[in-house]
C-alpha cells in the first residue's frame, strides 16, 4: 500500500468534490431548466459559468478539506476543551459560533443573498434578464460586503474582551495530556 503524500491526497479530494459538484450543478441546471422560465432565458454560456461555477467551488472546498484531514492524521489534532457555561446569553452563544464559523455563514448568506435577490428582481416585469441578473449579484454582493464587516467586527470585539491571550495555557493542557498518556502506559 502507498501512502500518499498530501499533495496527491488533495488531488485526490479535489476529483472526488469537483466531481460531485459537477453532477450536483448539473443536477440542478436540469431541473432549473424544466422548471423556471428565468433559467431558459439565459444565455449558454451564462448556463456553462453557473454549471462550472459549482463543480469548482465544490473541488476546492473538497481539496482544501482533505489536505486538512490529512495534516490531522499526520500530525494530530488538538482541540482545546471548551468549557460549557449554562449561564451564557444566546448573544453570546450567536457570537461564538459565527467566530468560529465565519468562513461557513459568510458563503451560506451570499448563497441565500443570490437566490433571495434573484427572487425579488425576478418580479419586475420592466427588467431584462441581464438586467435582473446584474441587479441581484450588486444586491447579494451589498449584502455579502456588510456581513463580511459585521463578521470583522466581531471578530476584533473577540480580541479586545480577552484578558489572557488566546492559547496562553494551551501547553499546560498538552503537557497534561500527554502526561495521562504516558501514565496509561507505564500502568499497563
Amino acid at each position: 500500500m502507498k501512502i500518499l503524500t498530501q499533495e496527491e491526497e488533495e488531488v485526490k479530494g479535489g476529483l472526488k468534490g469537483g466531481a460531485v459538484g459537477l453532477c450536483v450543478s448539473l443536477g440542478l441546471s436540469f431541473v432549473a431548466q424544466r422548471y423556471s422560465q428565468f433559467y431558459r432565458n439565459l444565455t449558454l454560456p451564462l448556463k456553462a459559468f453557473l454549471v462550472t461555477s459549482g463543480a469548482t467551488a465544490a473541488c476546492i472546498i473538497s481539496a482544501e478539506r482533505a489536505g486538512l484531514n490529512y495534516e490531522r492524521q499526520k500530525y494530530g489534532y488538538y482541540k482545546p476543551v471548551i468549557h460549557h457555561d449554562p449561564g451564557r446569553s444566546a448573544l453570546t452563544v450567536a457570537k461564538d459560533f459565527v467566530s468560529e464559523n465565519r468562513y461557513s455563514v459568510v458563503c451560506g448568506s451570499w448563497a441565500l443573498a443570490m437566490v433571495g435577490s434573484i427572487a425579488y428582481t425576478s418580479r419586475n416585469k420592466y427588467l431584462t434578464v441581464s438586467q435582473k441578473v446584474v441587479q441581484a449579484r450588486m444586491m447579494a454582493q451589498a449584502l455579502t460586503i456588510a456581513l463580511i464587516l459585521a463578521t470583522a467586527g466581531l471578530s476584533m470585539g473577540d480580541k479586545r474582551e480577552r484578558k489572557i491571550p488566546a492559547g496562553s495555557y494551551q501547553w499546560k493542557e498538552m503537557v497534561a495530556a500527554e502526561e495521562r498518556k504516558m501514565n496509561k502506559v507505564s500502568v499497563k
